[in-house]
């Protein structure tokens, strides 16, 4: 048997003197809880100085604590207490089970620097339990003369502690009456003693260090004293162990404790530290093996407990040679040796040695914070040529009415007057300060991608729709995977073709399923979670749900169903941060880093804005309110459709910038309109609708995007150029974008964070699943106003053919307006080029501003400004049939994707009519590729035309 397993035969408990941050997240100390029977670990400020001060594991997040104007004390807490709760976490299980007793423990130790206040370990001792805030946590109190009375007050207040740096026997001593003194005091308070535990930890191979060259110095005087001397070498450690034991036994065997115990209380068991051998002429398990019995704990450090596992034997010898450790500690005084004061020679030296190491740490910590105060963001280069005047005017009305200090102050009225409206932005308001919060679970994220690839995993799809799909696809498309990183696909359409498309793709067995929903009740990610169950679990039976992962909020109805199907993982999000708002939340970041990426830096890259944008006190330039207030003026004043501009590396940032400022602004027939993927052109082809920005990378020439927004910027038409250094900025942009969009809307006097038209299609579609799940189908619709070449054309103005109805849509067109392509389609390359072809035509021709999405995504994104924006849009809406060898039926429902999928085409299309839009749809047919061409063929047969009113 594996000798630290065979220990607990024993009922000695082995902790580990060591914690580091690595440890954590790669399972190394999960596998020794599981597999070596480790029952709990110790720190000390020398092993946080070379976990901390040794390695960069901690440097992202030193950053991100300096950037928040913490001390370098605050940072040192802040570290070690996430380590601590980390690896509490993983003990909670051992700490709660049914025959644990006295383990499961984590240690954390108050600053060596209060080594000899009694008042300051009490202060500190209490805030780290608080901050901990942990059953399982131990705090370290040091047992000198000035420590014992904190010790006495901190069990007295229900706190863990584990007394450190004891040497001698009189010591310990003192420190038992000081735990028993402490829980006496509970009593007498009323208050219950049965969850409290203690440990004594007894520091040994430095008495060894210390004693062992007096005792070589006399034997080599010879005689009988240097004979006796010579007995003794390297025997005061362990004899003064065995002694301590039996003090253990006799304190807690006695009148005073029987009666605590009988209300409840543990004893205060002694811990053997300072174990690894130090001396190489002994045996590297010298202070284990010789140390093994029943009521004990050895914390060992990770060389010692690498030894004892390849070759400790296991057999209780703590009570061996009792009178032997009695009389070496008895004879002591012959040799003019006096171990007491001795020990107390080494108590000093101990809180040096722990003293020295924690100055350097400190010291190294507050250099690393002085960098990262030097850290600066990227700037935004803003053109906005005539507009310049306006825009700082309204930036001068904002400053003076000092909006960045009550835009950090949530001050709602700085938005909307009216108190329903100020009590939903103050609720959706916690976006301004989660990636703070998100820079702690740091850790806990990169811990579930190790537990992830350990288990075998392959693949990642990420499943939802909106603002849970937007920043994983910005991710994958805008970052190469990171080294360590699994492959991983994005689903966010009920498109059947691309779910089968994905299904056939990704082994099913190994691929890990991110289920993310935001309110768990979001329709299509609940059916992509279904459907792969159902496959998933045809493979692996009741072991389906380890290949499922929900990313939601508390209370979401999603919980609990996942939690029923055995989901490996349930991350709950915060309720107060809105789906276009989470990028930098557990929706974004645990795909990223499940795709290799470093989110610890990510995140530091947001804080970095966060500070620019005034979170930690004043600022000169606020960036994020400079573009926020020049995007809302800009629109005010005609230029609103917000053209973004990209190198091919970006071409996915659209989608997320196309939710968060659709979505957030597209409402009351105000707002702006973002334009992703349309290729950048000559001045002659652009209304004057228009603010370009170009978003690119200083190192990244990009030259035919630069030499047109160099010619559009010298035609007239404001521009705004933002060049990051490495994709890693993305943090910062997410940030300043989500700043300006919520700036914009002051400028505008909206709500950001409400969706009031989104819901519109949703009923609309609703109404239809409840005819299809009563009658099996979708009811019939409108019959087509000409159907050519197989292609059906709807359309509310008149015509003969395919060309007339197309020609007599666009007629509707006028200045500002802009064109919507909504392709509910399975997409490809070739479908993709058509509708680039149908955007440039209609760009080319009437001048107008083009969007394309594929339905249902955009739904969740820009389908807010369709119905609820200026009614400035021309709707062209594609479907196509899903033929039964295609489509795929939906477990648990009487209707497949298929049929899911043009209810919502339907949906929206009837929401569009509702609020009166100009909507044309074509119906492409089974062949969808094909019905596009013939569409574009129509097209091409005469020049568009737009209305001249």
């Amino acid at each position: 048997m594996n000798p630290l397993v065979a220990i607990r035969e024993f009922d000695q408990s082995i902790w580990l003197d060591f914690i580091r941050r690595q440890i954590l997240i790669n399972g190394e100390l999960q596998r020794r809880i599981t597999d070596e029977a480790l029952r709990g670990v110790t720190s000390n400020p020398a092993i946080f100085e070379k976990a901390i001060g040794g390695s960069d594991d901690y440097d992202s997040a030193i950053r991100s604590l300096a950037l928040q104007n913490k001390t370098t004390d605050e940072i040192y807490t802040a570290l070690a207490v996430a380590d601590v709760q980390h690896a509490c976490d993983l003990f909670r299980p051992l700490y709660d089970s049914a025959d644990n007793v006295g383990d499961g423990y984590v240690s954390l130790e108050v600053s060596p620097a209060l080594v000899n206040d009694t008042a300051g370990t009490i202060e500190e001792g209490l805030r780290f339990w608080q901050a901990v805030n942990r059953p399982n946590v131990m705090i370290k109190v040091p047992a000198t003369l000035e420590g014992l009375p904190a010790i006495r007050r901190l069990i007295a207040e229900g706190i863990n502690v584990n007394v450190t740096l004891i040497f001698g026997l009189e010591r310990y001593r003192l420190v038992a009456d000081a735990f028993l003194a402490g829980l006496e005091d509970r009593v007498q308070a009323g208050l219950p003693i049965d969850h409290i535990d203690s440990v004594a930890s007894f520091f040994l191979s430095r008495i060894d260090v210390l004693l062992d060259p007096l005792l070589e110095k006399l034997a080599a005087e010879g005689g009988e004293k240097g004979a006796l001397a010579q007995s003794m070498v390297g025997e005061v450690a362990l004899a003064s162990a065995k002694q301590a034991y039996q003090i253990y036994q006799e304190i807690f065997s006695g009148p005073r404790y029987l009666a605590l115990k009988a209300q409840g209380a543990a004893t205060q068991r002694l811990l053997w530290a300072s174990t690894g051998n130090k001396n190489p002429n002994y045996d590297d398990l010298k202070y284990v093996e010789n140390l093994i019995g029943p009521k004990t704990v050895n914390t060992v450090p990770v060389e010692t407990l690498d030894i004892f596992r390849a070759r400790g034997i296991s057999a209780h010898r703590l009570e061996d040679g009792v009178d032997k450790a009695r009389e070496v500690l008895r004879r002591l005084p012959e040799l003019g040796i006096d171990l007491e004061e001795l020990t107390n020679h080494l108590e000093m030296d101990g809180a040096r040695k722990f003293n020295e190491p924690f100055g350097k740490l400190m010291a190294s910590l507050d250099q690393k914070r002085q960098q990262a105060l030097t850290a600066t963001v990227v700037p935004a280069t803003l053109s906005l040529g005539r507009y310049q005047a306006a825009v700082d005017a309204r930036l001068q009305q904002f400053n003076a009415r000092n909006f960045t200090t009550g835009f950090w102050n949530k001050e709602a009225s700085l938005w909307v007057p009216d108190a329903a409206g100020q009590q939903s932005i103050r609720s959706f308001m916690g976006w301004l300060r989660v990636a703070e919060t998100m820079v702690g679970a740091v850790p806990e994220i990169e811990q579930f991608v190790h537990e992830v690839k350990a288990a075998g995993f392959k693949h990642v799809v990420v499943m939802g729709m909106g603002g849970s799909t937007m920043a994983p696809i910005v991710f994958k498309e805008s970052f190469t995977k990171g080294e360590n990183g699994l492959p991983m696909s994005v689903l966010d359409t009920t498109d059947p073709g691309t779910v089968r498309q994905i299904a056939d793709a990704v082994p099913l067995a190994e691929t890990l399923f991110i289920v993310a929903s935001k309110s768990g009740t979001t329709a299509e990610p609940l059916a992509f979670g279904d459907y792969f169950y159902d496959r998933l679990r045809q493979i692996k039976g009741d072991k389906a749900g380890e290949n499922f992962v929900a990313i939601t909020d508390p209370g979401s109805q999603f919980v609990t169903s996942a939690t029923e199907q055995g989901y490996r993982r349930i991350f709950l999000n915060f309720s107060e941060v809105g789906g276009r708002f989470s990028a930098l939340s557990y929706f974004g970041l645990v795909p990223a880093a499940l795709y290799g990426l470093n989110i610890g830096e990510i995140l530091e890259r947001a804080i970095r804005m966060m500070r620019a944008c005034g979170a930690y006190g004043a600022v000169d330039h606020n960036p994020g309110l400079e573009l926020g207030v020049a995007l809302g003026v800009l629109a005010q004043q005609g230029r609103d459709k917000l053209t973004l501009i990209v190198p091919d590396s970006l071409s996915d940032l659209g989608l997320w910038l196309e939710q968060l400022i659709a979505e957030s602004t597209g409402k009351e027939g105000k707002g702006m309109l973002p334009i992703a993927g349309e290729p950048a052109r000559e001045p002659a082809v652009y209304g004057q609708d228009r603010v370009f920005v170009y978003v690119g990378y200083q190192n990244e020439a990009d030259a035919a995007n630069q030499t047109k927004i160099q010619a559009l910027e010298a035609a007239g038409h404001p521009v705004i150029r933002i060049l990051m250094d490495e994709p890693l900025d993305l943090g910062a942009e997410f940030f300043r974008w989500e700043v300006a969009t919520a700036v914009a809307s002051a400028v505008l006097e909206i709500n950001p964070f409400d969706q009031p038209n989104v819901q519109a299609a949703k009923t609309a579609t609703d109404s239809l699943m409840k005819v299809v799940q009563e009658k099996g189908r979708l009811p019939e619709g409108d019959a087509p106003k000409v159907t050519e070449n197989g292609v059906a054309y709807y359309s509310a103005v008149g015509g003969s053919s395919a060309a007339e109805v197309v020609h007599s849509f666009f007629a509707q067109a006028r200045p500002g307006d802009f064109l919507n392509l909504q392709a509910y389609l399975t997409e490809s390359a070739a479908l993709n080029e058509s509708l680039l072809t149908l955007r440039t035509q209609v760009q080319e021709q009437l001048h107008l501003a083009t969007t394309s999405g594929y339905g249902p995504r955009f739904l969740h994104s820009t389908g807010q400004y369709h119905k609820g924006g200026p009614d400035q849009g021309l709707f062209v809406q594609f479907t196509m049939d899903h033929p039964q060898h295609v489509d795929l039926a939906l477990p648990g429902r009487s209707y497949s994707f298929g049929t899911f999928k043009n209810a919502q085409a339907a949906g929206d299309l009837q929401a569009l009519r509702d609020y009166n839009r100009r909507t044309l749809r074509i119906h492409l047919g089974a062949d969808a590729e094909q019905g596009l061409r013939t569409v574009l063929a129509a097209l091409q047969a005469a020049p568009l035309a737009a209305s001249k009113a």
